[in-house]
């Protein structure tokens, strides 16, 4: 039957797979058995092009899920808007237009993303041109389509904002980061060739000494040491977040001035960010993308590396194909990471907004009792600002706003 639908329907059991990672309770693991079977009941009666067979069970779903306590729900969330963006499906293949848009307006709404596959799908041909469909649809655009969201985003206005705190680094000769230095004898990992090497050999090291896992919940202690210390000793993973602060001390270890970079969405109802670490370079005076989850840098065609700005622009202007990923960009040395995907979906995504904490140094983000808030300041696009106000105490943070990239990238001060 239809070719999209067919892929579609792939997202289910991967959705299953996601909640194993759990133990579920007992009314969960029940609702999971039945909704299981169920999709094996739908997808014969697809392939037999019985829609209305299809539909009805797909509507007997989303009634047993609107019963389900909270509890449960909250187990299967995801679910909803897959579900509803089938049932438009089938309700258009059965002529039932009113039907479909009010299905395909409710997916739109619970959060569906797919536009890529959502315009190519010839199931809702026969809704292209009702004007509840094209709003729906623009819903959907909004959190699908990255480039268009980031080509929407605005211009900075460069307005210079003299109460933002000054970014300040931590210098090699700091007692955390000598102790660092030495016990992963880090002056080899670096290498003794030129800055650039130096960068890229870190950059690797860092991939493959631990391995990212996204659901991972932070360690204690947030510092290179602790951090690889209690991947081995637990056989665990971290989050991006974690590896990016690996990073950054390694950097700063070897005397370079760092940077992790929590890189956000637009889309409040996407709770997937993702953070990569930027080190000046001298040579190129400018800071340059390295992402360890990826092991992952950004050239032009010439082979100059690029900042997150530089990407940046590109994407706004829609210009991805004057940009390269490093071809041995991967994610755990498993999944081999494409330009497509990684800088025209993935950090065209999470591109929107940026934010660094104003301090780069060891434990900057680890909790500790009377230890200072912590001060963040976010670059945004003129027109959006998250956080309401120039400045916020947001939980135990400190957050700044600016729409000023000269002032967010500005050199570190003590580089001449």
């Amino acid at each position: 039957m239809r070719k999209f639908l067919s892929v579609m329907l792939l997202c289910l059991p991967t959705i299953f797979l996601s909640a194993q990672t759990k133990k579920l309770s007992v009314p969960s693991q029940a609702f999971k058995d039945y909704s299981i079977k169920l999709e094996d009941n739908r997808r014969a009666a697809s392939d037999k092009k019985d829609y209305l067979r299809a539909d009805t069970l797909l509507k007997q779903w989303t009634r047993t899920y609107d019963a389900l306590p909270d509890s449960v729900k909250n187990d299967f969330r995801g679910w909803e808007s897959g579900m509803y963006y089938n049932i438009a499906c089938y309700d258009a293949l059965l002529g039932n237009k009113k039907d479909a848009l009010t299905a395909f307006e409710k997916c739109a709404k619970l959060g569906y993303n797919n536009y890529t596959n959502t315009i190519a799908d010839t199931d809702l041909e026969s809704l292209h041109k009702e004007k509840r469909y094209l709003a729906a649809l623009e819903l959907i655009r909004e959190r699908g389509d990255m480039g268009y969201v980031l080509r929407k985003s605005g211009t900075y206005n460069h307005t210079v904002n003299k109460d933002l705190p000054v970014f300040t680094y931590q210098e090699a000769n700091d007692a955390d980061l000598i102790a660092f230095k030495n016990k992963f004898k880090l002056d080899s990992v670096a290498g003794n060739r030129d800055e650039i090497s130096k960068i890229k050999n870190l950059l690797l090291w860092v991939h493959n000494t631990v391995r990212h896992d996204g659901n991972s919940n932070n360690p204690a202690l947030k510092n290179g040491i602790d951090l690889i210390e209690v991947c081995k000793k637990e056989n665990r993973g971290i989050n991006c977040r974690m590896m990016a602060t690996i990073l950054k001390d390694a950097y700063q270890a070897e005397g370079f001035k760092a940077r992790m970079v929590t890189c956000m969405p637009k889309d409040t109802l996407d709770n997937d960010c993702h953070v990569i670490t930027v080190v000046w370079a001298g040579t190129l005076n400018k800071w340059v993308w390295m992402d360890p989850t990826f092991n992952a840098y950004v050239t032009d065609k010439s082979g100059n590396l690029l900042n997150i700005e530089e990407v940046r622009n590109k994407l706004y202007n829609n210009q991805l194909t004057d940009l390269v990923l490093n071809d041995d960009a991967n994610w755990n040395n498993q999944n081999k990471q494409s330009r497509e995907y990684y800088l025209g979906y993935y950090m065209s995504k999470n591109l929107y907004w940026l934010q660094c904490s104003a301090k780069s140094e060891w434990n900057v983000e680890t909790n500790k009792p009377d230890k200072p808030a912590t001060e963040y300041i976010n670059l945004y696009p003129t027109g959006y600002n998250n956080i309401k106000a120039p400045k916020r105490m947001v939980r135990s943070s400190i957050q700044y706003a600016t729409n000023n990239p000269e002032t967010f990238w500005q050199k570190p001060v003590a580089v001449n």
